[in-house]
């Protein structure tokens, strides 16, 4: 009987497989063979494997989730700059394994339309951690309906390109220009820079709090 912790790093070993081999057997038997895991303990884990690669994503968005949450109640300051701590602490969160980057948006989403959609999911979770935003930025009436969903897309479509192009582990310091995408639809250009201009002093001084 695996434990809990046991159980949690062998849906992220199979990530890691599924990450090296695809969408396969393959990615089962690479997450067996991970040093200090017990083929015997945990073999049971994946008797069926579409249901535990769906499980080892559903493990790993959470803890993104978790930490973009964390980073945003790090701070007392203001909207902006509690979206700037959540921001930054899901880009440093993702870019800790860059490896595991590529199968949160491509691997996994690219092997059918229910982990496209489980991707899709995750990312629109992100929405109502902007949703202050219409408070703040004086102009509720006159924001689209989806707005909070325009910021998300925008700051998803600058992380997705990046770890495309092999550049995860540099997400962090592009912190600054993706809060910039979120926040200008609810600030607008003036006010979104000068936020822009604040994180990245605070990144460059190392004081910027995030969970």
């Amino acid at each position: 009987m695996t434990t809990q912790s046991e159980r949690a790093n062998l849906l992220d070993a199979l990530l890691e497989g599924m990450g090296e081999k695809g969408y396969c057997r393959a990615a089962v038997e690479t997450a067996l063979h991970q040093p200090g895991l017990d083929c015997g303990q945990c073999l049971v884990e994946f008797v069926d494997t579409d249901l535990s690669l769906f499980a080892a994503y559903d493990q790993l968005t959470e803890r993104l989730r978790r930490k973009a949450g964390e980073g945003c109640a790090a701070t007392h300051s203001e909207w902006p700059q509690r979206v700037c701590s959540g921001l930054q602490a899901l880009l440093e969160e993702i870019s800790a394994n860059p490896q595991m980057a590529r199968v949160l948006v491509r691997s996994f989403p690219s092997s059918g339309p229910e982990a496209r959609a489980r991707y899709q999911q995750f990312v629109e979770e992100f929405a109502p951690l902007l949703s202050e935003g219409r408070e703040v930025s004086g102009v509720d009436d006159e924001l689209p309906g989806e707005v909070e969903m325009l910021a998300v897309g925008a700051a998803e479509a600058i992380i997705f390109e990046e770890i495309e192009a092999g550049r995860a582990a540099g997400l962090p310091t592009l912190g600054p220009a993706i809060l910039f995408s979120v926040l200008v639809p609810f600030l607008g250009p003036q006010a979104a820079s000068a936020q822009m201009q604040t994180a990245r002093g605070a990144i460059d001084r190392g004081d910027l709090e995030v969970a």
